[in-house]
């Protein structure tokens, strides 16, 4: 019972930290473009401007011109043949993480903090999105998050290997030393159990993964 509850708790932290990227629409407005660039598989790095549009379907499209507005410079590309990309502020990096299927295809994964070990969020969409109601007291962006639920993914940098939170949950202390096992003396706390590197500790050990690998 202790165990799940720390599972659940872990889980919700990274949940929170993850519903801390910012889709109000104050800024940026859904349908309207903004500068951006997009770096295709082969390298090549376009800079334009690219249609801003929902967290679901940022993840998967990119509609992208090179002037704003001429529709003879419009392009449209699937994530899966883009390296990278970045529209208003939100850069994306373009992996094998797609909510957990099998096939792993590559999709947009939006950054959210960059390192040795890069941080996303993923959003998926809830089993009943098309059905559901925003409630009569709810904001916009919290009816977005019910609709497409966050979850957190890392991934090493110069890899293609990206791991969600959830995969940690069980067998956290080899899973997690086997990530960070490029770092011997921190795989080696987590494995043997230190106190400050457990499951809860997960956010200071990938900060810490990142300051060391850079020395």
């Amino acid at each position: 019972m202790k165990r799940t509850i720390a599972i659940l708790s872990f889980i919700f932290c990274f949940a929170v930290y993850a519903n801390a990227q910012d889709w109000s629409t104050d800024v940026y407005r859904y349908g309207e473009e903004y500068p951006g660039y997009v770096i295709e598989e082969d390298g090549t790095k376009k800079e334009g401007f690219i249609t801003y549009n929902n967290r679901y379907t940022m993840q998967n499209e990119v509609v992208f011109y090179g002037e704003k507005g001429n529709k003879k410079t419009k392009e449209k590309y699937k994530t899966a043949d883009l390296k990278e990309y970045k529209v208003a502020d939100k850069v994306y990096h373009c992996i094998s993480y797609s909510g957990g299927l099998l096939k792993k295809p590559v999709r947009a994964n939006l950054l959210i903090k960059e390192g040795c070990i890069n941080q996303y969020v993923w959003y998926n969409r809830a089993d009943n999105y098309l059905v559901m109601q925003q409630g009569e007291n709810e904001t916009d962006e919290e009816f977005n998050k019910r609709k497409y639920p966050p979850v957190w993914v890392i991934n090493i940098a110069g890899t293609n290997e990206p791991k969600s939170i959830d995969q940690f949950g069980l067998k956290f202390k080899s899973k997690m030393a086997e990530f960070v096992a490029a770092n011997p003396e921190l795989a080696k706390k987590i494995e043997e159990g230190e106190k400050g590197y457990g499951m809860l500790a997960f956010e200071k050990i990938i900060d810490e993964y990142n300051a060391q690998c850079k020395e």
